[in-house]
């Protein structure tokens, strides 16, 4: 591997790595609806691209077992075997397999080998003389000619044919690629099968499109197996005929009944030459006046050399074109191991239906065309290109300079408003431009911002399979339901979300539902759900892990946080349910009277916490016991560029993110009261724990600062107030981040500090954590009641 091309290599690891990511996914879901022909076909047809594109960079051991499987599937589709249980767990074993290899491909490490017995295994599923793990014997049929390795690849036995016509030299191959010229001839035949039908479709006008598209692909991915034999002639005609192929999809593009009588031609020389591989030979001609008529007609240019009589065939353009003797056309048309039927005596005119013919001929598998794939051509416009992550990052610090330069721009303009004596004209140009600008930078901030959005699907898919080996490994039913897979969130939020929902969802699975015999004594079903929701709120998103177990107790909660010390029995009995579950929350509290090797409820959790309020979000729990728990986590869509209002607190100013604000009053002083040595706001109907943000960021002199204000904040249905002493607007803000100010223990001198950002004059202020609010709120009162 060492020596490829970077660029190849590192596409070959991207598109691997999303259909893996997919396959997985889909061979679950496949296991419940094994008779799906089209999700059959997905996932066969996403093995088959792994091995292809593997069989190109020469990884013998990855394209073996992806072989393997390719071949249990598709005696799956042919009705040979079912995919059940036994046959799931070999091919999740497969995709296990697959994900190390990719991994050692990207770290130019020795790929592991397959294990015999897991190839071998797949192999008769494959040949349908195993239907399953239970030894189901399938009969044998419909085996393709090239289903077993050329005997001849690198034996010399093929014969030498060396005269004016044609060349015929033993097919030979070094070490590295003799081991995977099964594969290749395999996918070969395949390809060139396909060929005849899709012709046949490029002649009607209503499927020429498609059939076009679908024929350009082909042809591209056709060209990397004919490159693997080092074939020049057979490339050259794969080539020509994706570029004719290309030509068909241009608007106003006419053919000629010449072209369709040489596009036939081309089909029955690579017939012939697949043939060859088959005998383990490769076949050449002489075909560059075929190539070059064929060129000219597909740039729609005039060929009078190359005007063929009218009626004429395939073989009478072989003949014309010197590719073939007189009567040696005809001699082609029956090779000793025939591919697809011959199409050298199909006669092309100006109709096209003649050529339509050829279809006809070529047998029911070359006409089967992948009808999702025609689906997704057919939508014009539906186009997408990769960029390296670490560009979107780049793009993404320039846009928050930008806004940065915005606000202080505003300020100037403010100022200058204020201060300079100028033409009112002038003032108004000032003002517009700045506007105009504003409007330009938000527009291009959602651009970018939806850039690097991505559907949580990408994170949920990988999870049936997490629950499928859960549910096995416990003995227990459980279904997933996922809903709000198509919500986006940043890719940074992704990332971060993901080991958080494995482990609630090991909780869940191990802790939360019962064994099947517990659930029916309760009157409830075999089964246990985990039920995972998406859902967009605003600037956040809500992520739910809901469950339909034993639920949490809060008596055990409640007897071990005392045992622990973290609270007295007296305010213990004054605390709501939700605040005696957040106990769980905290370093090494769990109510397990076995630790599991999966999970303990409790047991972990604080990761959890922090790995989310690292997104800047919060998580919560609430349960009712014997109906199951939920886990709540709310999210920013978004941890670079937020809303925010500027507040003042003595000589600071400090930012408070917008989506948090619910209202902002100035309260009277009968309003401000005391619930033994906790201040309270009494706003409405309402009784809301009050903060003075002065003290809680520990300015000098807080007690003499005075803070008219409260500032309503709420998350996750908790609410506070925050006393500030004066109000100054909003700012769109560029978050910083302050890893020296984190919630370490040493940390938390200096507040709640979700991070920093830069005013609009140029300044620095601090960003609140208002999660970190909420928690200081909550553990004071508990402190203060103990």
């Amino acid at each position: 591997m060492n020596g490829l091309d970077p660029e190849i290599l590192q596409d070959f690891l991207t598109e691997s790595g999303e259909l893996l990511g997919q396959l997985e996914s889909d061979l679950v879901v496949l296991e419940s609806t094994p008779e799906d022909p089209d999700l059959i076909n997905k996932v066969f047809r996403a093995l088959h691209t792994i091995k292809g594109s593997s069989s190109f960079l020469d990884l013998t051991n990855l394209v073996r077992v992806a072989h393997a499987a390719e071949s249990a599937l598709n005696a799956a589709r042919n009705k040979q075997a079912v995919v059940d249980k036994p046959m799931m767990d070999l091919l999740l074993q497969v995709v296990d397999l697959l994900k190390i290899q990719m991994d050692q491909v990207r770290a130019g490490e020795a790929l592991t080998v397959p294990d015999d017995t897991l190839v071998e295994t797949l192999k008769l599923i494959g040949d349908g003389k195993q239907s399953t793990l239970a030894g189901g014997v399938a009969p044998v049929g419909g085996a393709a000619a090239a289903s077993s390795a050329p005997e001849a690849a690198n034996a010399g036995q093929a014969n030498v044919v060396d005269d004016e016509w044609m060349q015929v030299r033993p097919l030979t191959l070094g070490p590295g690629k003799a081991e995977l010229a099964e594969f290749m001839v395999a996918d070969t035949v395949e390809s060139v099968g396909k060929i005849g039908g899709l012709l046949g479709q490029l002649a009607d006008p209503a499927t020429r499109a498609t059939a076009a598209g679908e024929l350009v692909d082909l042809c591209d991915a056709l060209a990397r197996s004919v490159e693997f034999f080092d074939c020049d002639s057979m490339a050259k005609l794969v080539r020509t005929l994706g570029e004719a192929a290309d030509a068909h999809r241009r608007a106003g593009f006419a053919p000629t009944s010449s072209l369709w009588a040489r596009l036939g031609a081309v089909s029955m020389l690579l017939d012939e030459q697949t043939n060859g591989l088959v005998a383990g030979s490769v076949i050449s001609r002489k075909i560059d006046a075929l190539v070059s008529h064929i060129a000219t007609a597909s740039r729609g240019e005039a060929d009078p050399a190359g005007e063929l009589p009218a009626g004429a065939s395939s073989a009478d353009a072989l003949v014309h074109d010197s590719v073939m003797p007189e009567g040696g056309a005809e001699s082609a048309q029956a090779p000793a191991a025939p591919i697809v039927s011959p199409v050298a005596d199909v006669v092309v005119d100006d109709a096209p239906s003649p050529v339509l013919a050829v279809a006809a001929k070529c047998g029911e598998e070359a006409k089967k065309v992948d009808e999702t794939k025609k689906a997704n051509q057919a939508v014009a416009g539906d186009q997408t290109i990769r960029v390296e992550v670490g560009r979107l990052e780049a793009l993404m610090n320039l846009v928050g300079e930008l806004v940065l330069q915005k606000n202080r721009l505003q300020a100037l303009i403010r100022t200058a408003n204020a201060q300079v004596q100028m033409p009112g004209e002038l003032k108004e140009q000032l003002g517009a431009a700045g506007g105009g600008l504003d409007r330009v930078t938000s527009d291009m901030q959602v651009a970018v911002l939806r850039t690097r959005m991505q559907p949580l699907d990408k994170l949920f898919g990988k999870y049936p399979r997490l629950i499928r080996d859960l549910a096995t490994k416990t003995g227990k039913q459980i279904d997933l339901v996922i809903e709000g897979g198509e919500t986006e969130v940043d890719k940074s939020v992704i990332e971060e979300l993901g080991d958080p929902l494995v482990h609630l969802m090991r909780n869940a699975a191990d802790h939360g539902l019962e064994p099947p015999e517990e659930r029916l004594k309760t009157g409830k079903s075999a089964g246990g759900t985990i039920r995972l929701i998406a859902s967009n709120e605003g600037g956040h998103v809500s992520v739910l892990v809901v469950d339909d177990g034993r639920g949490l107790t809060r008596e055990r909660i409640g007897k071990k946080a005392v045992e622990r010390g973290l609270v007295t029995p007296e305010a213990l009995a004054q605390m709501p349910d939700n605040e005696v579950f957040r106990f769980i929350f905290l370093p090494g509290f769990s109510t397990a009277d076995q630790v599991s090797d999966l999970s303990g409820r409790g047991v972990g959790m604080d990761v959890v916490r922090n790995n989310i309020e690292k997104l800047k979000g919060t998580i919560d729990l609430s349960s009712q016991p014997g109906k199951g728990t939920t886990v709540a986590i709310t999210i920013p869509l978004t941890v670079a560029i937020m809303p925010a209002m500027m507040v003042g607190v003595g000589r600071e100013i400090y930012a408070i993110p917008l989506n948090s604000i619910v209202e902002i009053v100035r309260p009277e002083a009968s309003q401000m009261l005391s619930i033994g040595e906790h201040p309270v706001l009494r706003l409405r109907d309402d009784v809301l724990p009050l903060i003075s943000a002065a003290e809680v960021f520990h300015l000098r002199d807080h007690h003499l600062v005075a803070t008219p204000f409260a500032v309503i904040l709420s998350l996750n249905g908790r609410r506070l107030g925050l006393m500030v002493a004066r109000l100054i607007g909003q700012q769109e803000v560029v978050i910083k981040s302050l890893e020296s100010l984190g919630r370490s223990s040493g940390g938390r001198a200096r507040g709640p500090i979700a991070g920093a950002t830069v005013r609009d004059d140029g300044n620095v202020s601090l960003i609140v954590d208002v999660a970190e609010l909420m928690r200081l709120a909550e553990s004071s009162r508990v402190k203060k009641a103990a």
